[in-house]
């Protein structure tokens, strides 16, 4: 019984100084991530990534859930020696429009993590020195991502991401005019992506003078 009030006490005093969990506001997101393209060996050979930035605009609407816009691109060398002696040097690169719905939740006063799922059209553009003139594909667009969140202040925070998208095109011969790739048994596969990066929210609250971080 002498332990009880004072572990009472205790925890009282906890609850009293515990920092209010924030709510969500608008935002924009920026991330910049390395795609790492899955189940398309001969897409690897030929290509060398050099990244995917994102950017899109986030809304909440309900009690976590909300709603964005956005959109990313991604770029890559052509390695041109690949299907040797045809020489395939040039680069591609995809940008992609999408719609977001996303959920998020905040695990303390200065942490969160956000689930979402992005739809929207992607476009390939290759330029090869086999290539067509214009060589475009463009399909539906999807993807999966997770990220979680450390607040710098209250309107900035910084992102661990962690993703995986696909586009409804896929890699084959013709994209880089050719009959078949030189060399190689496998003919191709969908664009299939794994991206891993990093990232910073910026949002729009005012805040009172007083108020720290």
């Amino acid at each position: 019984m002498r332990t009880f009030a004072p572990a009472c006490l205790l925890l009282l005093s906890t609850a009293a100084c515990a920092q209010p969990v924030p709510e969500f506001g608008p935002t924009v997101h920026a991330s910049f991530s390395l795609p790492l393209s899955m189940g398309n060996p001969v897409f690897n050979s030929l290509t060398s990534t050099l990244g995917q930035v994102d950017l899109a605009f986030n809304l909440p609407v309900y009690k976590g859930l909300g709603v964005g816009a956005g959109a990313n691109s991604m770029w890559y060398d052509l390695n041109g020696t690949t299907f040797s002696p045809v020489v395939t040097e040039g680069s591609a690169d995809r940008w992609a429009y999408y719609g977001k719905l996303w959920w998020g939740r905040y695990t303390g006063p200065h942490t969160f993590y956000e689930l979402n799922a992005k739809l929207g059209m992607g476009t390939w553009n290759w330029k090869c020195t086999t290539c067509a003139a214009n060589a475009k594909q463009a399909g539906f667009h999807w993807s999966v991502n997770a990220a979680y969140f450390v607040h710098a202040s209250e309107n900035l925070a910084f992102s661990l991401l962690l993703g995986y998208q696909g586009d409804a095109s896929g890699f084959h011969p013709g994209v880089i005019g050719l009959e078949r790739f030189p060399g190689r048994t496998d003919s191709g596969a969908p664009y299939r992506f794994l991206t891993v990066g990093l990232g910073v929210s910026t949002g729009f609250k005012r805040s009172p003078p007083e108020t720290g971080w």
